[in-house]
């Protein structure tokens, strides 16, 4: 698929906003992308809003899973102060060191984005030992809209304790004059991955399926959106849970990290999808088998890869092996910054990652 039609779907993608638990809006969106591949594609939805379609196979010796997440980091007002400031939790993890002056959308009770800013101090105000000394948590954070006071808040901007936020930011091209590649945006984690769920499933159609519709492999396929990965994985365990399957392969963001002193597999932004055989500081250990199958399968293909470990990490494929015993894997789209505003990723490492799954369904035979 061309570049330009990858980042168009990632774009529209990124249009719809999902905090973890708040996903239809992007589920919609991921629904129509699927439905413009084959219009008779039926996309259906759980109670726990994942998006997912199944495409029978010639048998159904197995069933295969490949999932990724739609919702994102983000947080929730916890306290409305009386001045009209907003104390937040998070929702998703990450450092409150990146937090300060950074733009947020809160959505309001009517359902309207609200703007805010999480207040930094000055740094004509800040002494020299705070500033090097002083850690600071989200919890002691907070956020500015504009309000006179607490009231205002509650009346005027329609802002409830419970009320989440996500981060604000502009998705596109890092320097479109100079790199038609590297994508610059908010909640790249997970919406790379989303987007190579799209062109997978096109793959998919436009490959190995047969008149009938079924695929020509002998296995039965899911292809899921997962929601509130961010908070526990919660999605794909209700899903697996509730479904027969065998195996499961979970698409997701594969770390680049280069800085000093950081834990790291040294994957590279341009190296092809990352292949992770454990993550969680070794309490995710993803399945062996499954794992070199992948290496086999992209050695055998010409297809560019990397081996990586993930210290800090948990993802849908990590607990479905983990708690539910089902062989799963997961495969990484490289990006760097992430759980931060802005994430750096790639057109070109959503579509071999995509690809990379792809030869591996169409070698089950």
């Amino acid at each position: 698929m061309e570049k330009k039609e990858i980042f168009r779907i990632i774009k529209t993608l990124s249009s719809a906003r999902a905090p973890s638990g708040l996903e239809r809006a992007r589920g919609e969106l991921f629904k129509k992308e699927l439905e413009k591949i084959n219009k008779d594609i039926q996309v259906e939805t759980d109670s726990l809003s994942n998006y997912y379609i199944k495409i029978n196979g010639k048998s159904s010796k197995k069933a295969i899973a490949i999932l990724a997440h739609m919702d994102e980091i983000g947080g929730t007002i916890r306290r409305i102060k009386k001045e009209g400031t907003l104390e937040f939790s998070e929702r998703g993890g990450y450092e409150g060191r990146w937090l300060v002056s950074k733009k947020i959308s809160i959505l309001n009770m009517e359902g309207k984005w609200i703007n805010g800013v999480i207040a930094g101090r000055s740094a004509h105000t800040a002494p020299p030992k705070l500033r090097g000394e002083e850690k600071i948590e989200p919890l002691q954070m907070e956020i500015f809209i504009g309000a006179q006071n607490k009231q205002d808040v509650i009346e005027k901007f329609k802002i409830h304790i419970g009320a989440p936020f996500v981060f604000s930011g502009e998705f596109e091209l890092l320097n479109e004059d100079f790199n038609d590649d590297i994508i610059s945006g908010y909640s790249m984690d997970n919406l790379v991955a989303l987007t190579g769920l799209i062109l997978l499933t096109h793959k998919i159609i436009n490959n190995i399926i047969d008149d009938r519709g079924k695929l020509i492999n002998p296995f039965d396929l899911y292809i899921v959106a997962t929601t509130r990965e961010e908070i526990g994985t919660e999605g794909a365990l209700f899903f697996a849970r509730n479904k027969s399957i065998d195996e499961i392969i979970a698409l997701d963001i594969g770390i680049v990290e280069n800085l000093p002193g950081m834990v790291s597999s040294d994957i590279k932004l341009n190296d092809g999808p990352v292949i992770v055989w454990q993550e969680a500081g070794g309490s995710g250990v993803f399945d062996y088998k499954l794992c070199k199958t992948l290496v086999e399968v992209a050695d055998q293909n010409n297809l560019k890869y990397q081996n990586g470990i993930l210290e800090y990490y948990g993802s849908d494929a990590g607990k479905a092996q983990k708690w539910l015993g089902i062989p799963s894997v997961l495969i990484g789209i490289p990006i760097m910054y992430s759980h931060n505003v802005p994430e750096i990723s790639t057109l070109s490492g959503i579509e071999e990652a995509a690809e990379l799954i792809f030869q591996y369904l169409n070698s089950q035979t």
